[in-house]
């Protein structure tokens, strides 16, 4: 009897350290995350602040290669009607010439 007793106390102690323990330790936790809140938003700033270069590059980069598509474009556009141009007044020269032969 003596020993149900025993192992019923210990694992009542047990789980009260447990719950105590799960207590303390969130408590820990949420401490270290307001010590570590203000280091978080520096370093934030810092790897902004350290990436703009690099972002402020890459935004004329994209601005640079899009003129250039632009470009591009317009003088295949130019060039296509261009071609439709030749093209219809070869045909109609074509036209031309065949009614002048019947």
């Amino acid at each position: 009897m003596k020993t149900k007793a025993i192992k019923k106390a210990v694992t009542k102690i047990a789980r009260n350290t447990a719950k105590e323990s799960g207590k303390a330790m969130k408590s820990a936790v949420k401490k270290v995350q307001k010590a570590a809140a203000p280091k978080v938003k520096q370093l934030k700033k810092a790897v902004k602040k350290a990436a703009a270069p690099k972002v402020k590059e890459l935004k004329k980069t994209a601005a640079r290669l899009t003129a250039q598509a632009e470009k591009s474009l317009a003088r295949g556009v130019k060039a296509g009607k261009k071609a439709l141009k030749n093209g219809l007044e070869a045909s109609s020269k074509g036209l031309a010439k065949a009614a002048k032969a019947i």
